[in-house]
């Protein structure tokens, strides 16, 4: 008996994270995957691996448990439409299109099929998405919980309402550019402080992914961390301060809201 069928429809660089992250943790075995793109060397690339590829989207859908729509927003209805005809309740659609709401994806893909959409983020690149998912109105208790096996495979993801996955975008959608901007803002410290360029981007980077462990190992409040590194009238409080002075805490708040508003703007489009 084989495993769990998943398959891609759009096989660019978020289905390539996704499949060999499910593989590597065994949730879903290569061997087991269907692929389609319109651009042959991607679909070489997931043969190599034991992909299947396929000659539709249709075929996709009628060989699959779960198929993942991977393709420009712009595309979804249409290929829900053509594989409508082989959608119903036991093939699971998952989304991970900005900005497509559940509700168009269930008039295309017609009634009675589970479809969940998914807010990831790029470092599903490196097996470390934070990403939010809603469910849509034929989903069930066991739909949602095969989403969460697979995502948990390259990272975690959250259950939300529908409305609230453009603050999701916010956060986390857009959050590694904001984080990007900060280890490029702490390298170019480093280097103004006389330290080599290499050397203070790595610091950067790793001191960014340390700080990160320590708040979702230790279940901390981050302010509670921050206070345990800075000591009275020492060095750390003393750049607090100046960040405070710059408004970095509220510009931050800021910018996830613009991001969050943005993204009901594009829906509405």
């Amino acid at each position: 008996m084989g495993g769990l069928r998943v398959g891609f429809v759009g096989s660019g660089m978020m289905a390539e994270a996704l499949a060999g992250g499910f593989d590597a943790s065994g949730v879903a075995k290569f061997v087991d995957m269907s692929c389609i793109d319109r651009n042959q060397p991607r679909l070489d690339l997931f043969a190599s691996w034991g992909v299947t590829p396929r000659a539709s989207n249709h075929e996709v859908a009628a060989n699959c448990d779960v198929v993942f729509i991977a393709v420009k927003p712009y595309g979804v209805a249409a290929v829900l439409e053509e594989m409508r005809p082989v959608l119903g309740k036991d093939t699971l659609v998952v989304s991970i299109a900005a900005g497509v709401t559940i509700a168009t994806m269930e008039a295309a893909a017609g009634p009675g099929v589970p479809i969940v959409r998914v807010m990831p983020n790029t470092p599903c690149l490196v097996q470390c998405v934070a990403a939010g998912m809603s469910a849509g109105t034929f989903c069930g208790k066991k739909h949602t919980e095969l989403v969460s096996k697979l995502f948990n495979a390259v990272g975690k993801i959250h259950e939300v309402k529908e409305t609230q996955l453009n603050a999701v975008t916010g956060v986390s959608g857009s959050g590694p550019a904001y984080i990007f901007q900060v280890i490029e803002a702490m390298a170019d410290g480093g280097v103004l402080a006389g330290l080599p360029r290499h050397i203070a981007q790595d610091l950067a980077a790793q001191t960014v992914m340390g700080a990160a462990k320590m708040v979702l190992e230790t279940g901390k409040h981050p302010g509670v961390l921050k206070d345990g590194v800075t000591s009275p009238g020492g060095t750390t409080i003393a750049a607090v301060r100046v960040l405070e002075n710059a408004g970095v805490r509220a510009a931050f708040i800021n910018a996830v809201k613009a991001a969050a508003d943005r993204g009901e703007e594009l829906a509405k489009q």
